[in-house]
């Protein structure tokens, strides 16, 4: 998902929420299930690589880290 798409994707979901009035901690869940309906899925599967991503880079420093003890 290129930087151009997420906006466009945000945008749109950042104005039903305003719409929908909704405000606080309603905003988050809505905008996070807006982003995944609205990319088709895809944003969903980017950011599940960013998690595996930060798995990987945390068991790298945790390797490290331990090595020097």
């Amino acid at each position: 998902m290129g930087s151009g798409e997420h906006d466009r994707i945000l945008d749109a979901a950042l104005a039903e929420a305003d719409t929908a009035g909704l405000r606080g901690k309603a905003v988050t869940p809505f905008l996070l299930g807006r982003i995944v309906e609205l990319s088709g899925g895809r944003s969903l599967e980017v950011n599940l690589d960013l998690a595996r991503n930060n798995v990987r880079v945390a068991a790298e420093v945790a390797i490290a880290w331990a090595a020097r003890r």
